[in-house]
């Protein structure tokens, strides 16, 4: 059977907060996430092999069980109950360990389309619930547009869609594990024992997405991780310097880091930004703001 070509969009954090540590240890976060025009193109196919295959431009990316997106295609096989194997090619845009959320949008990519392949045997609400299972961005991955989530940032909820805009997003070298940014984050917050930590009010921000002001919503996004990972990559500073210098209206690092994303005024701003960056070695790219595709 012919594949199916994808889109698999980034995604950033207008707001990234924590509320507290569950029982389980998992921190509660709230934020609004929101997919962007960067993006990975993934090419999904049924295979007649007995198992997954996985084909990727980058070199250190897994082609295993390690891949997101092959264990997307295990656990979908395994709920519609049927053994089959899925062929699965990968072009990388966006910069890996880098807050982005690049493995989640292509195990997205995966669900998606191993459904539309397979006769769309699971709801949208369905293929949320597995890819949770893989980790707390993948159901928003699999909707995409402008969300706020709680939980683990994988309760999804409605929230007014950000106004079309101008972005460059950039990432620096040195990547970052998420576990390791928690760990410096609790090192930060005495481990969010009470009175600790007070969350930012989330208001400001959803009258300025409700309003369409988009200075607005730049002077309001907020990411509780700049205080813990920005000392510790000295890049996220100097890239937020760029854009702020020339023109942003705002700059925040996106995720647990170290990519930052800017919103500017207009698109000649945006992308004079982006050849300054591209001129110190920082991997930038022009985008704007990407509506729900389901």
């Amino acid at each position: 059977m012919d594949g199916i070509d994808l889109k698999a969009y980034a995604k950033i954090n207008l707001h990234l907060d924590v509320l507290g540590i569950a029982e389980n240890r998992y921190h509660k976060v709230d934020t609004v996430m929101q997919t962007v025009s960067l993006c990975d193109d993934v090419t999904v196919a049924l295979s007649e092999g007995e198992s997954h295959s996985i084909s990727c431009n980058i070199e250190s990316i897994p082609k295993d069980r390690k891949n997101l997106a092959w264990r997307a295609a295990d656990i979908f096989f395994e709920r519609i109950g049927e053994k089959r194997a899925a062929d699965i090619k990968i072009f990388k845009r966006i910069p890996v360990a880098a807050g982005l959320a690049g493995g989640s949008t292509d195990a997205a990519a995966g669900f998606r389309g191993l459904n539309r392949l397979c006769g769309e045997p699971m709801t949208l609400s369905e293929l949320c619930e597995l890819g949770a299972a893989l980790g707390a961005d993948v159901p928003f991955c699999i909707v995409g547009g402008t969300l706020f989530a709680d939980r683990y940032g994988d309760l999804l909820h409605p929230i007014a869609e950000m106004p079309s805009c101008h972005m460059v997003v950039a990432c620096g070298k040195e990547g970052v594990s998420t576990p390791w940014a928690y760990s410096t984050l609790d090192s930060c917050f005495g481990g969010f024992a009470e009175g600790a930590y007070s969350p930012k009010d989330l208001s400001p921000l959803r009258r300025a997405l409700e309003d369409g002001d988009i200075l607005s919503v730049a002077e309001n996004i907020y990411n509780i991780f700049e205080r813990a990972i920005e000392p510790e990559r000295e890049e996220v500073t100097a890239i937020k310097e760029v854009m702020l210098a020339r023109g942003a209206y705002n700059a925040m690092m996106s995720g647990s880091g170290p990519s930052v994303f800017g919103i500017f005024p207009d698109e000649k701003t945006a992308k004079l930004a982006e050849d300054e960056l591209k001129t110190q070695g920082v991997a930038a790219f022009y985008c704007n703001p990407v509506k729900n595709q389901i």
